[in-house]
C-alpha cells in the first residue's frame, strides 16, 4: 500500500507517545511506499528540538531518532509543487497551509493521508484517515 503520511504519525512513533505510538508503528510497518511534502523534515526536527528543550529527550537521542526517521524511506515531495493547491485548500477550509500541503499531495496522487490531526480529519474526510483505518 502507498500513502501520504503526516508528520504527527512519525513524531508520535519516535517519541513513543502512549496513545498513538502503537497505531503509528503498525501503520508504518504495513506500507510499501510513504510520501510527504518536504516540510515534514523541518516539522519533525522541530518536534524533536522541542522535546530536548523540555528535557524529554537528550540531544543525542533526538539526533538518533532523526536517523530512525530517515530509515523509514519517506519520499519528500518539494513544497513548491504543492503550494498553490495547498493555499486554495487552506483558504476554503480554514486549515493552515502547513497541513493542507499534506492534503494536496494526497489528493494529487490519489492516495490516503494518514494523520492524527482532528481538524484535518474533519475537514477532509474523503482524503484523511487515522492510521488504523488504513491498515
Amino acid at each position: 500500500m502507498k500513502a501520504v503520511v503526516d508528520t504527527n504519525v512519525v513524531a508520535y512513533l519516535l517519541l513513543g507517545t502512549e496513545q498513538y505510538a502503537a497505531e503509528a508503528r503498525t501503520f508504518l510497518a504495513s506500507l510499501a511506499e510513504l510520501q510527504a511534502p518536504a516540510l515534514w523534515e523541518a516539522e519533525l526536527a522541530n518536534v524533536l528540538w522541542m522535546a530536548t528543550r523540555r528535557r524529554i529527550l537528550t540531544l543525542e537521542d533526538a539526533v538518533s531518532r532523526l536517523a530512525l526517521a530517515e530509515s523509514l524511506g519517506i519520499e519528500s515531495i518539494p513544497n513548491r509543487a504543492l503550494w498553490q493547491g495547498a493555499l486554495v485548500r487552506a483558504h476554503q477550509s480554514g486549515i493552515a497551509v502547513y497541513d493542507t500541503l499534506f492534503v494536496e499531495l494526497a489528493a494529487r496522487r490519489k492516495l490516503p493521508l494518514a494523520t492524527f490531526d482532528a481538524a484535518v480529519l474533519r475537514a477532509f474526510p474523503q482524503i484523511a484517515a487515522r492510521p488504523a483505518a488504513l491498515t
